[in-house]
């Protein structure tokens, strides 16, 4: 795998740079790299092999170079859940508004389900449902924001723009059970999504129950976005970008492509974060921002190149 050793060299060196930036520079205390810089840098690792994978997987069973882990409608579920707990959990803690968050997408994904009814299985109408989902889940929140007062609109938005702080290991420990789960279920699975994704009857013919697949794929995938979303908010294009590119170098083999791309999640939200503090330093950029500036014009170059038709 040729991509294998670049992206390796850019995780540690985004890991080394990342615990060098922040306040105070290089000259912050160990326990200040330990307990804020290396935790959230963890997070990043966790929730961009999540995001990822889960896009990788739903473009596959989707067959769409376009599907990503909000298609399902994940992102309007969570940050709806989120933005009631955000409003009216007042006292609650930051653990409180990550686990509605992460119910929400979950919810959301089934509600998707339950939309689509007995044509789930066909990608066309998955993604239509998805569509449906967000755009009714973004509306209430804009509804919920309306009533909000003002210090608590801005706790819902800041959340929705996507946020890495992490004080101590409660948010990456808090995301790693729903990401081993995920990449637990996809990865020995990596070879019956490439026979699906030659042909479902093809697939069927060798023994594969391509409708109960289907849905354990979309099940994990669901698992993966919506812990991810829980722990740091809907953060874009990170299941649409890395899993694309990395196509592009190693080919569509998903026995590669799937580690390959945990592995790039990782990479592209580590230096995304390590972007989102030196930017603007000595303050830092809602994650969300930069992830949306870097994945936002290559969703246009597929776009205008005609990849998105495929």
């Amino acid at each position: 795998m040729k991509a294998l050793l670049p992206l390796v060299i850019l995780l540690a060196a985004g890991v080394a740079l990342s615990a060098l930036v922040g306040p105070m520079g290089s000259g912050a205390p160990w326990s200040v790299i330990v307990s804020l810089r290396l935790s959230r840098t963890a997070l990043a690792v966790l929730a961009g092999a999540s995001l990822a994978v889960a896009g990788a997987v739903l473009q596959t069973v989707l067959r769409n170079v376009l599907a990503t882990p909000y298609t399902l409608g994940v992102s309007a579920g969570a940050g709806l859940s989120a933005g009631v707990v955000i409003l009216f959990g007042t006292g609650l803690s930051g653990y409180w508004s990550n686990l509605a968050g992460t119910a929400g997408a979950l919810a959301a994904t089934a509600v998707t389900a339950s939309l689509a009814g007995r044509r789930w299985s066909d990608g066309s109408t998955l993604i239509l449902a998805g569509v449906t989902v967000n755009v009714l889940g973004a509306s209430l929140l804009l509804a919920l924001e309306y009533i909000s007062p003002a210090s608590r609109l801005m706790e819902i938005v800041r959340w929705m723009m996507g946020d890495l702080a992490a004080a101590g290991y409660s948010r990456p420990l808090y995301l790693l059970p729903f990401t081993l789960a995920g990449l637990l279920t996809v990865l020995p699975r990596s070879g019956i999504l490439n026979q699906m994704l030659a042909g479902e009857e093809l697939a069927e013919s060798r023994g594969v129950n391509t409708r109960r697949e289907r849905a354990l794929m979309l099940t994990a995938a669901a698992v993966l976005a919506g812990g991810a979303v829980g722990a740091v908010g809907p953060v874009g294009f990170v299941g649409l970008v890395v899993p694309h590119i990395l196509r592009r170098v190693s080919g569509g083999d998903l026995r590669r492509l799937l580690p390959l791309s945990a592995l790039g999640g990782a990479v592209l939200l580590v230096w995304s974060d390590v972007l989102s503090r030196v930017v603007v330093s000595p303050g830092e950029l809602p994650i969300g921002i930069i992830t949306a500036l870097l994945g936002g014009p290559y969703f246009l170059y597929l776009l205008g190149s005609g990849e998105g038709d495929q």
